[in-house]
């Protein structure tokens, strides 16, 4: 009788031996002995002595190793860029003594805190209610005295309208709490043009009164498109003109004018629509008959379209890629934009930052002095230095008041001084 072992009884499959190769003989060790890890560390010992390293084994720490004494500029950059204004470094507290503390008091111990279930609370605040009310009612009965003369008193607010009793707070700007973000990308001191100069190079010098004349006809256009938006004000005959209120006299063919309304007015009146009617089941169906071949000339309409619109598949493609490379553009202007804005001036005051004309540091060549004796003092250092600041929204911009004294100031002549002459 055959039996049948269990599954855990067989055993796994052994993988076959493999006969090893003769290794009898100087020939025959060499040539069956894997030697490849030894050939490879020898092969890369050659090349490093080839290409001057030498091996790496035999190099010291020092050579091998760098100590990095200066650090990241980076680093230094991240640290420096929210650099605090002069006046937040004065008023920080820098002395190495403690304040003084005050004296420790003694801290009653709290209670535990009961909770109390809902119907608890419930319980409690029905008899506080009550007790409430109770008080209040006594405190009106011994405190009910009136004036018999007085005004009655007017009617209580209705209670419909709970939007009488609220009171909006004023909500004060964000911005009021945070400090101007100093431009860091300015220089403090910004350098004049090499135009600017006592003595110029004729290139630097013509450059220089290029550019003024090109801000200058930006200035000219801005005010000319500035006139064209508001026009000087027109005498009365013009702008009767223009509306077309000027009164002429009458002709002597009002009359037939009149004649041809009233003519005008009868046709229309035997040309009046007529009225509506039901329309028949013939009529019905020659309709609908319509709409739907209007419906199939549309379809293959938009069919013809299509077929077009495959047909140019390629140009449409190039547009769109044309179009996908106007919008980056137009992302990257923005978001540049929107850089420099956040970098440049900010406004700090009512006042907006102008920023000074440079017609101010130009002369013309006829102005250029040929001598150092005919030399002249020109701008001014404290103005360049306030002017830098307020660019940089390290303080706000302000004008010079212009308010004037609101009555002549009298001048009289005292009673001593008239005895006295």
């Amino acid at each position: 009788m055959k039996t049948i072992a269990p599954p855990s009884a067989k055993t796994a499959p052994v993988a076959p031996r493999t006969k090893q190769a003769s290794r009898k003989g100087k020939k025959a060790w060499r040539r069956n002995v894997d030697i490849t890890g030894e050939e490879e560390v020898m092969d890369d010992i050659r090349e490093q002595e080839r290409l001057g390293l030498g091996r790496v084994e035999d190099k010291t720490d020092d050579a091998l190793f760098e100590t990095d004494t200066k650090g990241d500029d980076q680093i230094r950059k991240t640290e420096f860029n929210n650099k605090k204004l002069r006046i937040d470094e004065i008023l920080t507290p820098k002395s190495g003594i403690p304040a003084l503390t005050s004296r420790p008091r003694k801290t009653e111990p709290t209670k535990p805190k009961r909770d109390f279930s809902l119907a608890e609370q419930a319980r409690i605040a029905k008899a506080g209610t009550g007790l409430h009310a109770t008080k209040k009612q006594k405190k009106d009965a011994t405190t009910a005295v009136y004036d018999v003369w007085a005004e009655p008193p007017s009617a209580p607010a209705p209670e419909d309208e709970p939007w009488a009793e609220q009171y909006t707070t004023p909500k004060v700007p964000e911005t009021l709490r945070k400090k101007p973000k100093a431009v860091t990308v300015l220089p403090a001191v910004v350098p004049a043009p090499a135009g600017a100069s006592y003595n110029p190079r004729f290139e630097d010098h013509q450059q220089l009164l290029r550019a003024a004349i090109a801000e200058e006809e930006k200035r000219i256009e801005q005010l000319r498109k500035l006139n064209e938006k508001s026009p000087e004000k027109k005498s009365r005959h013009e702008i009767f003109q223009e509306s077309g209120m000027a009164l002429d006299a009458p002709s002597p063919s009002a009359a037939d004018d009149d004649e041809s309304e009233d003519e005008s007015d009868d046709e229309e009146e035997a040309f009046a629509p007529a009225p509506t009617r039901k329309l028949t089941k013939t009529e019905r169906n020659r309709q609908q008959r319509r709409k739907e071949q209007e419906a199939q000339a549309a379809a293959k309409r938009r069919e013809k379209e299509l077929i077009k619109s495959m047909a140019r598949l390629d140009a449409l493609m190039a547009e769109l890629e044309l179009l996908k490379d106007e919008h980056e553009v137009k992302v990257s202007r923005k978001r540049k934009a929107r850089e420099e804005k956040e970098l440049g001036v900010q406004r700090l005051s009512k006042f907006k930052f102008e920023k000074p004309s440079m017609a101010s540091d130009v002369q013309l060549t006829e102005d250029l002095p040929d001598s150092l004796l005919h030399l002249k003092p020109e701008g001014n250092v404290m103005k360049d230095r306030f002017l830098s600041l307020q660019q940089r929204n390290i303080i706000e911009h302000r004008q010079r008041s212009t308010q004037s004294r609101k009555y002549a100031q009298k001048v009289y002549e005292k009673r001593d001084y008239k005895e006295f002459q």
